[in-house]
């Protein structure tokens, strides 16, 4: 039994139901004689067709008569059909003609096929351009009351643009406003006279031509026809009106929408640890799978700090406004004697709440039977299945549900496993299709990953499933992003977007990061930092501890960039906190990455190498291979300033087999990066200068300017110290090109750019003196460029003996305690200050930092709010 109240009475015994039906009938009847009139004026007097089926138009007659009753109220008129003047006919924009009578579309003058409901869409965002139109509000109008995804809005939408010469991209003509749907923006000319309301849908006068007489009774259905075009044309403007204040005639409920909270493991028994998380996801994989129900993806619904906690009215609400849901189903599994107990919650609007218990004798079958049970109450019709086949066959349910377990711990090596399983027997199973290509995504099976997505993506349409479409559209992105084709994964996930609506804030929000972070990758730092902090609004609103940790870890590397080390590490370790109250292993990897390179920023290198260390061991344990490569180029560029060669020899051979068996630019270029540091340390000019060489092309190549910039620098660098004069130059000329198109981002470095190319000609001495009144100027200055002009100034005072500057000056005081250069600078300044006793001490401590036991642990770190 469904929950819904019964039907009540209302005055002449008309039922509620009936009155709703009334107005759906009165509906279609208005939109068949929008499309073809004399269809329309059949139905409700009845032609032959119609007179054959056996009192068909009589009971028409009376449903569209009590419909015209109705009064709608004008602030609820369907925008088809305005109440003063029809707008015109024909419009052109381009060489596109849109003619409203004819339902055509020519482009080029060449007629553009098109569906009805894709012209519908058209005409009805034509019609409003002054406005943007709300996906709901376009479901309605163009579905009525059928229960349909936002996906069959979305099919609709890429087809029209496709007619119009648009496309998801450029949006010229229909641009999707995000979080208010979708408007027309193409400027249009409007062709032929404006024709009054109800002449518009009369009949076209006869041609003069001699016909023969028509007999009295055509004549008087003829009459009838155009006399009933112009009662609904009046009566009936208003087709879309669902209801008012009046209780006769009530909204129709919107289509379930089911959140499968974490289930309470109350057994005591630990091998059942993973059902917590893998029956929520296998029982959202379930209901997906059956169809005609919306389901929050169990990640997002993991994400949420306020799914694991009992359910009460109150946190009850807050969840459904959180995860969009109208349901929400709590479940609970205790042990009592050789059986399992199935305690089941199902939670409707309203209040109105069910409850059964099953049992059994394992945990998986029972949630695939609870499924059933929620799916009868809910008055759903059981899905069709094949014996021994899908997630409901009790091996492939515990699979899929360790599987989905795996996943959200970060397991993807376990999880890949499981999944494999699931699909050796189900090729057809799209979410653990979906599963497995993320999984092998994390393992650096990129090319696998890549073809099951598509697959994915290719059933999602097929099947107008949004949220498959989408999460299969992200994964695509991601793909893209890591193998550096920004441009690519710019245009998933603007089409992920476009099929995600404001009612799925989870899956907003990852998208909002994705996008921002693409932009920071492009160098658009304000439009990144603008899109961060808009995610994360959206994050905190809805409780999304995942969202949180993601966006905060992405705000902590622009506050990075800007110099705001002690802003980063605050931001870092609350995006630690929630990331491990999450549950998410992967983002907990990176942050702690992030948290690691920021102390590093700061001073604390013994505490950051520690930090990426405990990340390496993090990444490696769970097969993630992503976040093994780039962590490592990390770790090989801090271990290499304490001479710990041995180790960076490892860490960089295997980064090398990575970046080659993956053929991933972006690792490639982070690695040669790091190796031309450890060059350099070296004195090996030339190597150096090759490898950065290397990474510049590379980064070059995939467009990530943030990247590219400072690798310039470093050839400046470098090769003003080796004597490359033309490399040096042509170097800084590419960097100056880059700070002309972004200042804002990279305009502090040419000072330190101008004084390197000052020394290259030999006065090292103006050069000094240049950057050292720069940071007189600027003592608090923070940021890389502020970091590379201190370094760059304590070199050349060490190598000039200009060192009473280098002893005294206040911005040294946080490198003093465990940065090798900077302790080493300190050494041979006092040394050529004659300080022969502090330079012996200050080198012992150097030695001893270089033993230091935190070069070699990963310690457990907490994290702070």
């Amino acid at each position: 039994m469904p929950f819904s109240t019964s039907a009540t009475r209302v005055s002449r015994g008309v039922t509620l139901i009936r009155i709703s039906s009334d107005i759906r009938a009165c509906r279609r009847i208005l939109q068949r004689l929008i499309a073809s009139p004399a269809r329309a004026c059949r139905m409700l007097h009845g032609g032959r067709k119609q007179c054959s089926q056996n009192g068909a138009p009589a009971r028409g007659r009376v449903r569209v008569r009590r419909c015209l009753r109705i009064v709608v109220p004008p602030h609820r008129r369907n925008p088809f059909l305005p109440a003063a003047a029809a707008p015109p006919a024909r419009y052109r924009f381009d060489d596109v003609l849109i003619d409203l009578d004819a339902r055509e579309i020519l482009r080029a003058d060449e007629r553009i096929e098109v569906e009805a409901k894709v012209f519908d869409l058209i005409a009805l965002l034509l019609a409003n351009r002054e406005r943007a139109m709300d996906k709901r509000e376009l479901n309605s109008i163009l579905w009525g009351d059928r229960p349909v995804t936002d996906a069959a809005l979305s099919q609709q939408l890429r087809k029209a643009r496709r007619a119009l010469g648009d496309d998801g991209n450029a949006q010229r003509v229909i641009r999707t406003v995000h979080g208010r749907g979708l408007r027309w923006v193409a400027e249009v000319a409007a062709v032929g006279p404006e024709v009054p309301v109800a002449p518009a849908l009369a009949l076209p006068p006869a041609p003069a031509v001699a016909r023969a007489p028509v007999p009295a009774r055509a004549r008087r259905h003829r009459a009838i026809a155009l006399g009933c075009v112009a009662v609904l044309v009046l009566l009936v403007i208003g087709f879309a009106w669902q209801g008012s204040h009046d209780a006769r005639a009530p909204r129709a409920a919107p289509a379930p929408r089911i959140a499968i909270l974490p289930l309470d493991d109350q057994s005591a028994e630990p091998a059942l640890a993973w059902t917590r998380r893998g029956l929520m996801g296998l029982m959202a994989g379930l209901f997906e799978q059956g169809g005609r129900v919306d389901v929050v993806p169990a990640r997002s619904i993991d994400a949420i700090d306020a799914a694991a906690r009992p359910l009460d009215a109150t946190s009850a609400r807050a969840l459904r406004g959180a995860l969009g849901a109208t349901h929400l189903v709590a479940t609970r599994l205790r042990r009592v004697g050789p059986l399992y107990e199935f305690d089941l919650r199902l939670l409707a609007p309203g209040g109105v709440e069910r409850n059964d218990t099953l049992h059994g004798d394992a945990p998986a079958p029972l949630a695939v039977q609870a499924v059933q049970r929620i799916r009868r109450w809910l008055g759903l019709d059981e899905p069709a299945s094949t014996p021994g086949r899908g997630v409901a066959d009790p091996f492939l349910a515990e699979a899929h549900a360790r599987g989905l377990d795996a996943q959200l711990h970060g397991n993807h090596a376990a999880a890949r496993r499981y999944f494999e399983i699931c699909l050796d027997q189900d090729p057809a199973l799209a979410w653990a299709r979906l599963g497995l290509s993320i999984t092998q995504g994390e393992t650096g099976d990129f090319a696998a990953s890549q073809e099951n997505a598509a697959r994915v993506e290719a059933s999602a349409r097929e099947l107008g499933d949004d949220e498959l479409l989408v999460a299969a559209l992200r994964q695509q992105g991601s793909l893209a992003f890591r193998r550096g084709d920004l441009e690519s994964a710019a245009a998933l996930v603007a089409s992920a977007l476009e099929d995600v609506s404001a009612a799925r804030p989870l899956a907003l929000t990852e998208l909002l990061v994705a996008r921002a972070s693409i932009d920071d990758e492009r160098g658009r730092f304000d439009a990144s930092r603008s899109g961060f902090e808009h995610a994360l609004a959206l994050a905190r609103e809805t409780g999304n501890r995942r969202g949180e940790a993601l966006v905060l870890v992405n705000i902590a590397s622009l506050e990075n960039g800007a110099g705001d080390a002690a802003g980063a590490a605050r931001s870092l370790r609350a995006g630690l906190a929630a990331a491990r109250e999450a549950g998410d292993g992967s983002l907990e990897t990176m942050t702690l990455a992030n948290l690691a390179a920021t102390e590093a920023n700061q001073g604390h290198l013994l505490d950051a190498v520690a930090l990426e260390r405990q990340a390496l061991a993090h990444a490696r344990r769970r097969g993630d291979v992503h976040s093994e490569a780039l962590v490592s180029t990390q770790l090989i560029r801090l271990l290499a300033l304490f001479g710990r060669d041995a180790d960076v020899v490892t860490l960089a051979r295997r980064s090398a087999e990575l970046a080659d068996e993956s053929g991933n630019p972006y690792w490639q270029a982070e690695l040669q990066w790091a190796l031309a540091g450890v060059s350099e340390a070296r004195g090996e000019h030339a190597e150096a200068l090759a490898q950065l060489e290397r990474a510049r092309g590379l980064y070059a190549g995939i467009g990530m300017t943030r990247n590219l910039a400072p690798v310039l620098a470093s050839i400046v660098e470098i090769a003003a110290r080796a004597g490359e004069r033309s490399t040096a130059q042509a170097a800084a000329s590419a960097f100056r090109a880059i700070a002309a198109a972004d200042p804002r981002a990279w305009n502090e470095w040419l000072p330190l750019l101008d004084a390197q190319l000052q020394a290259l000609e030999g006065d090292v001495a103006g050069a000094t003196a240049a950057l050292s009144d720069r940071l007189d100027h600027a003592p608090d200055a923070r940021g890389a460029a502020a970091q590379a002009t201190l370094f760059q100034l304590g070199r050349w005072q060490a190598t000039t003996g200009a060192t009473e500057d280098l002893l005294l000056r206040e911005a040294w005081t946080p490198w003093l305690a465990e940065h090798p250069d900077a302790i080493g600078f300190r050494v041979t300044a006092l040394r050529t200050a004659g300080r022969v006793d502090e330079a012996a001490a200050e080198q012992s401590r150097l030695d001893g930092l270089r033993r230091a036991p935190q070069l070699d642990q990963a310690p457990h770190v907490a994290p702070q709010a």
